[in-house]
């Protein structure tokens, strides 16, 4: 055995000084992988929102079309009692002036 006694702290720092370089580029590729992960996880839940606003916007068109029916139903109806009211010179008949018909 050697008697020689070596300052384990000192060889590391020293080590370390000597292999900077490729200490430096591995905390590069660290931080790059680290950053992927980030960019990742980001674009993950971006994808998700953009899912669900495309499914809500679908929601939407249905709902407006279904209004646009509705609409036109009610404007042809409205249309319809102003020509027989202008046109025709009908009106809608009193509550005293109706008969009721009774099923044989």
């Amino acid at each position: 055995m050697s008697a020689v006694r070596i300052n384990l702290a000192k060889e590391i720092g020293l080590d370390l000084l000597r292999h900077k370089w490729q200490i430096l580029l591995a905390l590069v590729v660290i931080g790059s992988a680290l950053l992927v992960i980030v960019v990742t996880q980001g674009t993950r839940q971006l994808t998700s929102e953009y899912n669900e606003l495309m499914a809500e916007q679908d929601r939407l068109d249905i709902e407006w079309r279904h209004l646009l029916l509705e609409q036109n139903t009610l404007m042809e109806h409205s249309r319809i009692e102003a020509l027989a009211r202008d046109n025709l010179d009908m009106q809608r008949p009193a509550p005293a002036d109706e008969k009721l018909v009774a099923p044989r």
